[in-house]
């Protein structure tokens, strides 16, 4: 069972025990992650860690960074940084992977 203690940012959507998998929304311009703790966050990729050039993320993106917003709390950034081999696939285990990988900006 995950804690909410181990999540940092306001709950978007309270998981089950029963299932706390990670979940993806992709709309027409934008992706978010509900993450396994319930949280929801923006996802962007950008060629710099502050994101002055934000895109949406894409399995095709030569970006370096990928970019994590906390939307309960606008101030709560998170970035990753991809390693040359590394995938940029959109799926939502990966989001998750690359999110717990993450550091605050």
């Amino acid at each position: 069972m995950i804690r909410p203690t181990e999540c940092g940012a306001a709950f978007a959507v309270r998981p089950t025990d029963d299932a706390p998998e990670p979940r993806v929304i992709q709309q027409f311009t934008s992706i978010f992650l509900v993450s396994r703790c319930g949280e929801l966050w923006r996802v962007y990729d950008s060629a710099t860690t502050n994101g002055t050039d934000r895109a949406m993320p894409s399995p095709t993106s030569t970006l370096p960074f990928r970019l994590f917003l906390a939307l309960a709390r606008k101030t709560e950034v998170r970035v990753h940084a991809f390693t040359p081999a590394e995938s940029r696939e959109i799926s939502a285990r990966s989001l998750q992977q690359q999110l717990d990988r993450s550091g605050p900006l």
